[in-house]
């Protein structure tokens, strides 16, 4: 068990971890940095909102399952993973790859690859108040007065409405499941967080002509569907913060009265030698961010909703050697 901190339950969130170890530049290194870091900041829970691998290869989920029993982490009072659409289809490698992924994604078993994703890491969906014992997702569980959610928002590969396997929608299955356990076990909970691997994030319009045309791809490519219904849902429940990945930023945003906290640039950000990890602060019903930045043996910590007004706080840090 992690020794005590300050606040009632203190949750790190990371995402989009990519490993790969099929190419040099695995992010095997700075995934054992991460998990070091979070168990120094006395962290009770690790919540991993998608993408855990970047090919999907059975080899790095097998490195990725000793390297959390390793750690300690797997137990389901200390770690909660949910599926990203790098887990099921993997992703273009080589240029070659640009040709030959969609019929890589045709041929994928979308179904067996979720089992496959939860035999894995089995053990952290042991202690669920609710799991759909079909098709996995939701869950839900309860660690002292939090209500903690997970989803499965990939959708299997299409043509036509899934072209690159990264747009993503809440099935109407989960999404009913997901109302029905909010109903049964809210009144149990202060606090109620849903972990999903599809951002929320509205892109604001940009004018240089290269950045528009990102956006457009952007929009059409990691699109989450349906997602009225989702924060019609979120409002009903009082859900008090969404964590999520899939876009390569790290950020705490508001959406339609929603808060929503992205964990994507983990690892995968714009400064490629940057670190980002996510606390999430609880203490009664209050919740309070803060993003860790570990670069060149330096922490920044930011409080992430109020971090232009609020002045950083920075230390220095031993670099761990492995």
């Amino acid at each position: 068990m992690p020794q005590k901190n300050e606040y009632s339950m203190k949750i790190a969130h990371i995402s989009d971890l990519h490993l790969n170890t099929f190419y040099s530049n695995s992010y095997f290194n700075e995934i054992k940095i991460i998990l070091k870091y979070i168990l120094s900041q006395k962290a009770d829970h690790i919540a991993i909102t998608g993408d855990l691998t970047d090919n999907a290869a059975e080899k790095d989920f097998e490195i990725l399952r000793n390297l959390f029993n390793g750690f300690g982490l797997m137990n389901s009072e200390r770690l909660s993973v949910v599926i990203g659409n790098h887990d099921i289809f993997g992703g273009v490698q080589t240029a070659e790859d640009i040709l030959s992924f969609p019929g890589k994604c045709m041929d994928t078993d979308y179904s067996a690859k979720v089992k496959r994703f939860t035999d894995y890491f089995r053990e952290t969906f042991s202690k669920c108040v609710f799991k759909n014992d079909e098709s996995y997702f939701p869950f839900a569980k309860i660690l002292d007065d939090v209500l903690l959610t997970g989803l499965n928002s990939i959708i299997p590969y299409s043509k036509l409405t899934n072209p690159f396997a990264s747009n993503g929608e809440i099935s109407l299955d989960q999404f009913n499941s997901l109302n029905s356990l909010l109903d049964d076990f809210s009144e149990f909970c202060k606090t109620k967080l849903v972990l999903v691997h599809h951002h929320f994030e509205k892109f604001k319009p940009d004018s240089s002509r290269s950045n528009s045309l990102f956006q457009n791809i952007e929009k059409q490519t990691m699109k989450l569907r349906k997602k009225k219904r989702l924060y019609e849902l979120f409002d009903k429940h009082k859900i008090d913060l969404v964590l999520h990945g899939h876009y390569h930023n790290s950020a705490e945003y508001m959406r339609k009265g929603i808060r929503f906290l992205n964990a994507g640039a983990t690892i995968k950000g714009r400064n490629l030698n940057e670190i980002n990890i996510n606390f999430v602060n609880i203490e009664e019903n209050k919740i309070k961010i803060d993003i860790h930045k570990l670069e060149n043996n330096t922490i920044k910590i930011k409080p992430a909703f109020l971090s232009d007004l609020l002045a950083q706080n920075e230390i220095k840090w031993p670099q761990p050697k492995f």
